[in-house]
């Protein structure tokens, strides 16, 4: 109930609907265990429907979450992409993976000075071998040639795909938003390559500063109110504490 009254709070005062899409390790109800969330169709579904419903209004969108199915990501981020109106993503703690290319999709972007975003390389593989980079498959292949099984070789291939098609949608999502360069040079592809090549690990944490320098227009005047919001969600445990005051004393 108040996060619901913060939402309503915020779309009175930024004059503009306001969605949040939050994945953390809550505590819920039956015996406190902990469920562990991630992008999913169902998260497109209802983010499409509001992108539709509300197709007159400007749209905030306050994210905070690893990632997760890419088709769902492309999905949201198509959509947030073509919204008639101005979109703006507001990141407080982090949006990796298919939250980055959520908010990729966005006119504007803001992060918390602490905040991260991160490469967007998809991440292929099985429950067998497990997740692995898509260029790390392909350099894997490369580098046994003939010596590569089939199942590295079919994942090499899957990889290639994946990555021209992540290369193609970041494309897509950027294009007219990237600065040029000193000398009047097109950086979109610079941009997407940094983004989607591998040459991070999928896990790299970007600072809004490090996001900047890459060529992503961001900005770091983060409101408080979504501070405030994010403070209403229970987390599975308490390590750390502190008491709230103005003063030390």
């Amino acid at each position: 109930m108040k996060r619901i009254a913060k939402l309503k709070a915020m779309e009175k005062r930024r004059g503009c609907k306001v969605l949040t899409m939050i994945h953390r390790r809550e505590g819920i109800s039956l015996f406190g265990l902990p469920a562990y969330q991630f992008i999913d169709e169902e998260d497109a579904e209802q983010i499409l429907r509001w992108i539709r419903k509300y197709g007159d209004y400007p749209l905030d969108l306050i994210l905070h979450t690893p990632g997760g199915q890419l088709h769902a990501s492309i999905q949201i981020a198509r959509a947030l992409r073509k919204h008639p109106k101005k979109t703006r993503v507001f990141i407080p703690h982090y949006s990796m993976s298919g939250g980055t290319i959520i908010a990729l999709a966005a006119d504007e972007i803001f992060m918390d000075k602490d905040a991260v975003i991160g490469p967007i390389d998809p991440q292929i593989g099985d429950f067998v071998r497990g997740l692995f980079p898509a260029p790390s498959w392909i350099y894997a292949a490369e580098t046994k040639k003939e010596n590569a099984g089939d199942v590295t070789l079919v994942i090499s291939d899957i990889s290639r795909k994946a990555l021209k098609l992540t290369r193609n949608v970041a494309k897509e999502l950027l294009e007219g938003k990237i600065a040029p360069g000193p000398g009047g040079e097109d950086r979109l592809d610079e941009v997407v390559e940094k983004l989607v090549s591998g040459e991070m690990i999928h896990s790299t944490p970007l600072s809004a500063a490090e996001a900047k320098e890459i060529g992503l227009s961001v900005s770091t005047e983060f409101p408080e109110d979504v501070h405030e919001f994010m403070k209403l969600f229970r987390p599975v445990k308490r390590n750390v504490e502190y008491v709230e005051s103005t003063s030390p004393r």
